[in-house]
């Protein structure tokens, strides 16, 4: 039998859709509270404003969600650019990733720019991102001239440019299409 969430937990994982499909200016907190199901001085008993409970999601949804996505321990066995290959690939498997695009990167484009929370709280998962590929990157026995930081930004910046169209642009097939050159590129790197 699945424990009940709390009711903190279930306002998180509330907003976290919220946000991710409307954005942090286009959910309202009549949106939230509608969603929540719950009064507002309830809300207000967990979080102290709309930017706490984003933040709040950023920490204890986004981060342990891109954590577990970038996770390569799992696949020992495979070549490093293999690896990395795969997670890649793996987002097309992903309906709402390809539909409305990296919810971390959805609220960077509309929330770093004009806030230093969010570009902090930001910036500290995109980072522990792109030290995870590193890592992986790392073990793979590239040329000497490749420099992997410039690389792992590379693929996190063409992933995420291939997932930030719009949802009605946005498909499986077109994401697929637009990382094949990713792809190759990556696979002529393996030694």
């Amino acid at each position: 039998m699945k424990k009940k969430q709390s009711t903190r937990e279930e306002i998180l994982d509330a907003i976290f859709m919220l946000v991710y499909i409307n954005g942090y200016n286009g959910t309202s907190m009549s949106m939230i509270l509608k969603e929540c199901n719950i009064p507002k001085g309830s809300l207000y008993h967990y979080f102290k404003s709309k930017k706490e409970m984003v933040l709040a999601v950023i920490k204890e949804r986004l981060a342990p969600r891109m954590d577990k996505f970038y996770n390569f321990t799992d696949n020992e066995n495979k070549h490093s650019i293999d690896i990395l290959i795969d997670t890649i690939i793996n987002i097309s498997q992903k309906e709402q990733l390809i539909k409305y695009g990296c919810p971390l990167n959805r609220l960077n484009q509309e929330m770093s720019s004009i806030d230093k929370d969010f570009e902090s709280a930001i910036t500290q998962i995109y980072n522990h991102i792109r030290e995870k590929i590193v890592l992986l990157l790392n073990k793979s026995n590239l040329e000497k001239d490749i420099n992997i930081e410039k690389l792992s930004e590379f693929v996190i910046a063409n992933v995420w440019g291939a997932l930030s169209l719009s949802p009605t642009q946005s498909s499986k097939k077109r994401y697929l299409d637009t990382i094949s050159y990713l792809i190759d590129y990556l696979k002529s790197l393996k030694n």
